[in-house]
């Protein structure tokens, strides 16, 4: 799906292919129809506060991986996202343990984050060669995003977990379904 060549060099502005953007917007429109079920269940109360419950940014954020990871086949994109991602949000919460024992043995709340850190990044980075799958740049993500609330990474982590899998399933294999069937539509009409 990646509109460069290498023998063009940069361009600004490109033409889609056609039939791309056509596909492109039924997969934003299926994103926002998920955008809105999302918004409505949690506004009716549906959706428990308290407990496992699905969460937005690891629901959502699976999806803009997605298709970030162009040069991957789909079925690669998702075992990438879904891998990667559950790989970021278990590496977040060992951080978390990690500073947590870490500060209780003395060390400055700095030093307590900057040992784990490094470590888990170099991990991500080193191991990528080998299991792209696990240790990848969703892995990179999720472990950052899951540093927004930190306080919140070791309770909150089976929710997580949860979202990233559902918004996975629902979200992904639902655009990949949406693009395959477009493209295989668009073969008939091409064939007739």
């Amino acid at each position: 799906m990646s509109n460069t060549n290498e023998k063009q060099g940069f361009k600004l502005l490109h033409k889609p292919p056609k039939g791309k953007l056509q596909a492109l917007v039924l997969v934003f429109l299926w994103i926002a129809l998920w955008n809105v079920v999302y918004e409505t269940v949690h506004i009716l109360g549906i959706m428990p506060h308290e407990g496992l419950r699905i969460v937005n940014w690891p629901f959502f954020i699976s999806v803009a991986i997605f298709f970030l990871q162009e040069e991957l086949s789909y079925k690669d994109r998702f075992l990438h996202t879904l891998c990667g991602g559950a790989v970021g949000l278990l590496l977040a919460a060992a951080v978390s343990l990690s500073v947590k024992a870490l500060m209780g043995i003395g060390l400055s709340h700095l030093t307590a984050v900057c040992i784990p850190l490094v470590f888990i990044i170099g991990l991500l980075i080193l191991t990528r060669p080998f299991i792209p799958m696990f240790f990848n740049d969703v892995g990179f993500v999720y472990l950052i995003c899951s540093f927004i609330q930190s306080d919140k990474i070791i309770p909150d982590l089976p929710s997580h977990m949860l979202s990233l899998v559902l918004g996975s399933i629902i979200l992904n294999l639902g655009a990949s379904g949406i693009i395959t069937l477009y493209k295989k539509s668009r073969a008939k009409k091409a064939s007739k």
